[in-house]
């Protein structure tokens, strides 16, 4: 495998491909959704086949996003393809079953923000420094000399929004702004993306919300706010997993909380899903990756096997562990 591949290389691999199949991550958001329909509108704009094959379906609060029709999740790939381009994800494993063999495939180009990521690509592309793989995408596209239409762009706005809280989170820099002009310059709506993802929940959602504040709590002296759900809260709510989605920001909004904790039933009987969100002072990444999981130092994520209270006291320790590094 390849290693410290540039986007420009990956860009002229691009260029010879006729057929490219995309991906990303199971239980997919908005930064591989909207990066995956972003190359896939530019690279059809240049004459090639593209499709994204998926392990799980497009989240719904995604379907807004032109451009579905070319995702599949029903199977996986099957077929032979030029290349296969992998986006937001740093372990092959957690792509599922969606790419099939590698063996399919004539090059695999791994494009990623993600530190530890473990280069499986025979190009990776890899900088944590990007605020979004969008922002990756946006800019392997200008290289290859792809127009991006006013589809391509709402789809490449939203990943880079989704991925930097609206601009909010410490990965926006200059850059971001910088290329979310010119995506707004070639058609992208921003106040589309935020009425889709801000302004258009379910009542479950917001019953959801009633319970995870209910459930709230705290430990590390106030620094540490978790939300810890179980499968009862969803019955009460009379809502999904989905409607859980994003409210591990209730606890980072809270003045003394700098590591925020969602932790919540996955589809496994004894697995719990973690979600970690930190202000200044504690890498979650580190965290996260201790338990087999990864993502940003600003946010993070792995899935915890156990029972449900000593899953959350071994979250705590190890959170107060990186909370005491930073003092």
């Amino acid at each position: 495998m390849a290693n410290d591949a540039t986007l420009s290389q990956a860009a002229a691999r691009l260029g010879e491909a006729k057929r490219v199949l995309i991906t990303t991550h199971v239980s997919p958001d908005g930064d591989g959704i909207g990066s995956g329909l972003g190359l896939a509108l530019a690279l059809e704009g240049l004459g090639k086949e593209a499709v994204i094959q998926l392990a799980d379906p497009v989240p719904e609060y995604l379907h807004f996003l032109p451009g579905q029709d070319r995702i599949r999740c029903a199977e996986p790939n099957e077929e032979g393809w030029d290349a296969l381009v992998t986006l937001d994800c740093g372990d092959w494993r957690r792509l599922g079953d969606a790419p099939g063999d590698t063996a399919l495939f004539g090059c695999v180009i791994n494009l990623d923000h993600h530190r530890g990521n473990e280069e499986f690509g025979d190009l990776n592309v890899i900088d944590p420094a990007a605020s979004a793989t969008g922002l990756m995408v946006f800019h392997l596209l200008r290289e290859l000399g792809a127009p991006i239409g006013a589809d391509a762009a709402l789809a490449l706005y939203t990943a880079i929004a989704t991925d930097t809280g609206f601009f909010c989170y410490s990965n926006t820099d200059v850059t971001t702004f910088e290329a979310a002009t010119e995506l707004v310059r070639s058609g992208a709506y921003p106040y589309a993306v935020h009425h889709a993802l801000n302004e258009s929940h379910p009542p479950s959602r917001l019953r959801m919300m009633h319970q995870a504040l209910g459930l709230m709590e705290f430990a590390g002296d106030g620094r540490i706010g978790m939300i810890v759900l179980d499968s009862t809260a969803f019955d009460r709510a009379k809502a999904s997993p989905e409607d859980a989605e994003g409210l591990v920001e209730l606890p980072r909004s809270i003045a003394m909380v700098e590591v925020a904790v969602l932790l919540r039933p996955t589809t496994e009987a004894t697995a719990f899903k973690a979600s970690l969100r930190s202000k200044w002072k504690a890498d979650v990444a580190r965290i996260a990756t201790r338990f087999g999981g990864g993502g940003h130092a600003r946010a993070a994520g792995c899935t915890l096997e156990g029972p449900l209270e000593t899953t959350r006291d071994r979250l705590v320790a190890a959170i107060q562990e990186e909370l005491n590094r930073g003092e």
